[in-house]
């Protein structure tokens, strides 16, 4: 195996690798599929790129930690352990969690959010869609990203959570200095005091739905319980506020980069409008071909190793490169192609193992009813710029749009 440890090897951070990451992803498996980029901080990250390779770190809890803590001396622990902080109250869920703790808070939401949840919602999803898209349509200038792909994923989880609608935007502008503090101007004094201000609303949320449950997500997590023991109060907040982020998130990028794919293609647009039947495939399509997830969550190494031909140092970061997986040409015929009837389709969007993404069917039965509402709705849809003018969002968890200008 050849394998490229030098930081500058690669372009993985310009807006003109954000706007087409797939050159350099295939350069990687080939020459480097185990690379490793140090920091300007010193931090060195590990990109695995091969399919092969991301499947077996998803499932590798052995040489791999989703809870830094885990990979620390115990020294290091200790020193943490006696500071608090209100950024426990957000991350005692389980995308930062181990086995066992992550088993257990997994079973207590699995009674939550179960499937019977989400199909319960088709019809309000369905609704949301076609208000959002008849807006659109009365409308002069059409922003896809802001009309529809954002707005629709957050009125679902904020109303499958059960947050008063009175209170919504003010969710929202916490929930966007949790996930992106950087892009709204906010320094780490503020972002701290907002969090502490979110937190103070769910634990009075959460109060209220242990005296009067609805028939909502946080009604059913606060009486959730399993071998006798319910979420903590930091799991609580914690788990909510991962469910409004991953929640609504991938969402958006899963409904604008597929218009985006779909438009370019103009004969999937088309054959999709009479071939009603092809919408899942498509779906698993868009996934793969242009997904929203660019690298999976954060690991760390838990002790100095060799993986994959590398010699790694405990606390490195590894990250699991879902869109190079995707397009793994040993995988996937054709992977650069855009196939609406590829089946089966083994993408690797929503994860592997005992991390496979919980709301995985949320997110496929938001994004199908989006697409295919406006394709119904709004079937003359084209893009109002080139593709090469589109902008593309920073950062290497999420791979999406800044917007999408349409006209029809």
């Amino acid at each position: 195996m050849t394998t490229i440890s030098h930081e500058q090897a690669y372009d993985l951070f310009s807006p003109e690798f954000k706007a087409n990451p797939h050159p350099t992803f295939a350069r990687m498996r080939a020459e480097a599929p185990v690379y490793g980029h140090v920091s300007p901080q010193g931090q060195r990250s590990w990109y695995v790129t091969r399919y092969d390779d991301v499947v077996g770190v998803l499932k590798d809890t052995e040489h791999f930690v989703k809870d830094q803590r885990n990979s620390w001396l115990p020294a290091e622990r200790e020193k943490a352990e006696r500071r608090t902080s209100v950024f426990r109250y957000i991350n005692q869920n389980m995308l930062f969690s181990d086995a066992p703790d992550h088993t257990r808070l997994r079973a207590l939401v699995l009674q939550a959010f179960t499937p019977k949840r989400v199909e319960d919602m088709t019809g309000r999803i369905e609704g949301i869609a076609e208000r959002l898209i008849g807006e659109m349509k009365r409308g002069e200038a059409i922003d896809l990203i802001a009309d529809l792909a954002l707005p629709l994923p957050y009125l679902v989880i904020l109303e499958l959570l059960g947050v008063p609608l009175v209170d919504r935007e003010r969710v929202q502008a916490w929930t966007e200095v949790i996930i992106a503090p950087g892009n709204h101007g906010v320094g780490m004094r503020e972002r701290r005091r907002r969090m502490k201000a979110f937190v103070a609303y769910l634990e009075g949320l959460f109060a209220q739905r242990q005296v009067e449950p609805g028939d909502d997500l946080i009604s059913a997590l606060v009486v959730a319980e399993a071998d006798g023991e319910r979420l903590s109060a930091a799991e609580l907040s914690s788990m909510v506020v991962l469910l409004l982020v991953t929640g609504y998130e991938t969402v958006i990028h899963l409904i604008g980069n597929g218009a985006l794919a779909l438009l370019v293609d103009g004969e999937a647009w088309r054959r999709l409008r009479g071939e009603v039947d092809l919408w899942p495939s498509a779906i698993e399509e868009i996934l793969r071909f242009d997904g929203p997830v660019e690298t999976s969550t954060t690991r760390w190494v838990r002790e100095d190793c060799e993986w994959g031909g590398q010699m790694m140092k405990r606390g490195d970061v590894m990250r699991a490169v879902i869109t190079s997986a995707n397009r793994d040409e040993t995988v996937f015929e054709r992977a650069d192609e855009f196939d609406i009837t590829r089946w089966p389709n083994r993408h690797l969007t929503f994860g592997l193992g005992s991390h496979y993404c919980l709301g995985a069917p949320l997110a496929r039965l938001e994004g199908r009813i989006a697409l295919q509402t406006l394709a119904e709705m709004m079937p003359t849809l084209q893009l109002a710029v080139s593709q090469e003018a589109l902008s593309w969002r920073s950062g290497v968890l999420f791979r999406g749009l800044k917007e999408l200008p349409l006209r029809w």
